[in-house]
Parts: structure tokens; C-alpha cells; sequence
């Protein structure tokens, strides 16, 4: 449970996309957004996938920020970092736990060797880690921040620009493999991750998208005993995002559909993008 509700804002990795889609930005170009995650809920998917409320009338309450800076190092190769900072709270008739702090830090590479279409459809390869920078103690009072192992992410990115129509679409499918945690002596195990986004542009000042996303786990088996677990979610998300000069504010409400081991309940996340250079 604890675990729960510390990885709360986790979810949000995936759904942080490039208004861009899968063109890399160029040489010495930067993007640049930072993402307010919102999410308060006394609901939450256990073991089997059926939704439970939280032991002696709980609540998760938690809050993130992250920010994610693209920098162009090619014209067909990019570099991504993620930063996130995490506020959990979590309250019941017992007890009220606090936690707040650097969560995991995330990079990637992303390689776009060719396109298809006339330069329509980018397809886009990315490579990253995750480096267990959030403090994630073995203590039942402590709400941890990161999970406490390395893990190496693939994917592939395809997207594709219905010009001249306003409207564009992608898709990403990718692994996730999640190391042995030697410090709990625990093997989370691997997950398999999507994403699928299309969006419209009536003007050129305002965007319309809507996004399902989420991942799905396997349990792993070490003599006999379940290590890990087959955690999974998945969330559609509706957002906008309006043009102002050169920023671009976000807002999105995020809408679990269905998961194992995740907190349940509308998520609403704010945003601000911009290309700097």
C-alpha cells in the first residue's frame, strides 16, 4: 500500500509528449516543459485489478511537478531528461505520513533515422535509464519518492502528420526492464508500455488531444516465491493546450481505467511548454 501510494505521480512519465510528436528538434534547438500533476483520491485498484477504497478511511493526496528539457543534439537525435519533484501525503484514521522530494531521475536518447510520407509519418527510436535517485527506505512509515532500482527503457515512436488536414496521430510501444532491487532482495520484473495520442488543430493557436497510456507488468517467480508483481494501468487523458506568444499552457484530466496496484480517481495535470532556442 505504501509503495501504492508513492508512485502515485509515476504515471504521469508517459504522458509528458512533445507538442512536436516524434520530429526531433534540430540541432541546438530546446524545448523545455514543466508539468503540475494533481491527483486526490480514497480509491484505489488492489491485487486482482477491482477497485477497493483504502484501509480505516484513507486518502492518497498527492502532487508532482516535472520537468522535461529536449535538447537537439542532430538534426535527427535528441536528448531528453526528466526531472520530477514529488508532495505525498497520505491520511487515515490512524495516522497522517508526508513526503516530499526528487523523485527518479530519467534520460533517453531519441534517434529519428528516417520518415515515410514525404517526411509525414517520423519514426523514432528511444533509448534511456532511470537512475533510483528518490530515497525509497524500507520503513512503514515513510512514503518512499523513487522505487530503489535501475531500470533501462526502448521504444519505438511513430507519428504521423495528416497535413492538410489540422490533425496529427503517434503511437509508442516499448519495454521496460526494471533490475533487481538487492538492497529489499526483490525483482520488480519487466513491463510492457504503449501510449497511442491523436490530436486537431482548428487554429493555430489551440490544440486539441486525446491520449490513452499506461503499462502492464509480470510477476516474477525466485524459487517458489512471488518477488514481483504484475502492476498495470491504463489512463485516457483529454487535454488542450492554447498558444501564448511562445508558451504553451496545458491542462488535461487524466482518467484511470482500469489497474492493478494503483491508486483510482481522476488526475488533472497543468502545464507550460515552450520552444527556447
Amino acid at each position: 500500500m505504501r509503495l501504492q501510494i508513492g508512485l502515485t505521480a509515476t504515471l504521469l512519465t508517459l504522458s509528458i509528449t512533445p507538442l512536436t510528436a516524434q520530429w526531433t528538434q534540430g540541432t541546438g534547438k530546446i524545448w523545455v516543459k514543466s508539468a503540475l500533476f494533481v491527483q486526490k483520491t480514497s480509491e484505489r485498484f488492489d491485487v486482482r485489478g477491482n477497485t477497493q477504497q483504502w484501509f480505516a478511511n484513507g486518502e492518497s493526496d498527492a502532487r508532482a511537478v516535472f520537468t522535461d528539457v529536449i535538447v537537439g543534439l542532430r538534426p535527427n537525435l535528441d536528448l531528453w531528461v526528466q526531472v520530477p519533484y514529488f508532495d505525498l501525503r497520505f491520511t487515515d484514521d490512524v495516522q497522517e505520513l508526508t513526503k516530499t522530494g526528487l523523485g527518479d531521475l530519467r534520460a533517453w536518447l531519441r534517434w529519428q533515422p528516417f520518415t515515410l510520407h514525404n517526411g509525414q509519418t517520423p519514426v523514432t527510436f528511444r533509448f534511456g535509464a532511470k537512475a533510483p535517485l528518490g530515497e525509497s527506505e524500507i520503513d512503514a512509515q515513510v512514503i518512499p519518492l523513487g522505487e530503489g532500482q535501475w531500470d533501462l527503457e526502448s521504444f519505438v515512436e511513430v507519428g504521423h502528420s495528416f497535413w492538410p488536414a489540422p490533425a496529427y496521430a503517434q503511437i509508442w510501444l516499448g519495454y521496460r526492464a526494471r533490475f533487481a532491487n538487492q538492497e529489499k532482495l526483490t525483482d520488480p520484473g519487466g513491463e510492457y508500455v504503449y501510449l497511442a495520442e491523436a490530436g486537431i488543430q482548428p487554429v493555430s493557436s489551440l490544440l486539441l488531444k486525446a491520449t490513452l497510456d499506461g503499462f502492464f507488468g509480470r510477476a516474477v517467480i525466485q524459487d517458489r516465491v512471488v518477488t514481483g508483481t504484475k502492476r498495470q494501468i491504463m489512463i485516457l487523458q483529454f487535454g488542450t493546450a492554447v498558444r501564448v506568444g511562445p508558451i504553451w499552457p496545458e491542462a488535461a484530466i487524466r482518467l484511470p481505467l482500469r489497474g492493478r496496484e494503483f491508486p483510482k480517481g481522476p488526475q488533472f495535470t497543468f502545464g507550460l511548454s515552450a520552444q527556447i532556442r
